[in-house]
């Protein structure tokens, strides 16, 4: 116990020494196991995450294609998306449409599959948040927001069940979260880099 109690006053002797800021990163290091390295986290370039949600849409197309060769007569197909740096760069472009996405769009547009968006954003940001996606160039023919005191994977599972009792086949959900995809509702997932959250 005698000796426990001398190694706890060494160390924060050492702490107080290094400062606060240095103090703060040596337990960040130690919680996260790294065994003293404290890697502070950083986003990509913004080239290297349009390179990466380039990769991440890989087969997208394809898959639209085959799917709507195979559709039945009375199906509506449709796409569930996420807004935030899934069709929006909110993180790098301050809200303007990722290319990647825009042209992907364009292109479901002339497969005729509708864009359904589900967000977490808040209802009460319905008006705003339809004004950003048109602006954006995007079709939007419905749009889903998550309701006062619902957790992210309940809203947006809710949003999928009401998108299919209106009467739309979710022939895939792209989005950049985790959250984005809890539940089912959908034929196939498209994940887009989100770099363990630094994107939200």
């Amino acid at each position: 116990m005698a000796q426990a109690r001398r190694l706890l006053g060494l160390l924060s002797a050492v702490l107080l020494t290094l400062g606060p800021a240095a103090a703060a990163a040596e337990c960040a290091a130690d919680r996260s196991g790294s065994g003293g390295e404290a890697v502070a986290r950083k986003a990509p370039t913004r080239e290297q995450w349009l390179a990466d949600v380039k990769a991440a849409m890989k087969g997208s197309r394809g898959f639209v294609r085959e799917r709507v060769a195979a559709k039945d007569a009375d199906e509506t197909l449709a796409i569930n998306f996420d807004i935030d740096n899934t069709v929006i760069a909110t993180y790098y472009d301050g809200g303007g449409a990722i290319p990647q996405m825009a042209r992907f769009a364009r292109f479901l547009q002339r497969k005729h599959v509708a864009m359904v968006f589900n967000t977490g954003r808040s209802a009460d940001q319905r008006t705003r948040t339809l004004d950003q996606l048109t602006r954006a160039g995007f079709p939007v023919a419905a749009l889903c927001l998550r309701n006062k005191g619902e957790t992210l994977p309940a809203g947006k599972q809710r949003c999928r069940d009401g998108f299919v009792d209106a009467g739309y086949t979710l022939i895939a959900n792209i989005g950049n979260n985790d959250t984005d995809f809890v539940g089912g509702g959908y034929e196939r997932a498209f994940k887009l880099p989100n770099y363990g959250g630094l994107l939200g």
